[in-house]
């Protein structure tokens, strides 16, 4: 059996919770996407308008936003919380 092909650059899936509301939703990104605009994405998704937001991941560290989310070492089914850079949304 051959694997099916894949087109366009390789994606994570998460899920992301935002402390305020009671659902989490879930995103699929680009490996090489930045932590930032991903964080953005998912802040106007939640209908937040936060400055500067970011992700905490499952050890309670802060991503940084500049970087791409597979050098913050996120991958698929992780679970992530959406926060400002500078501490909760």
């Amino acid at each position: 059996m051959t694997k099916p092909e894949h087109h366009g650059p390789p994606t994570i899936t998460v899920k992301v919770f935002e402390p305020s509301k009671p659902d989490p939703k879930e995103f699929t990104w680009p490996k090489t996407i930045k932590v930032g605009e991903a964080a953005d994405e998912a802040a106007r998704a939640f209908g937040l308008n936060a400055e500067a937001p970011t992700f905490q991941n499952a050890n309670h560290e802060v991503l940084d936003r500049n970087k791409p989310l597979v050098a913050e070492h996120v991958k698929d089914g992780d679970v992530l919380d959406l926060v400002s850079a500078g501490g909760g949304v």
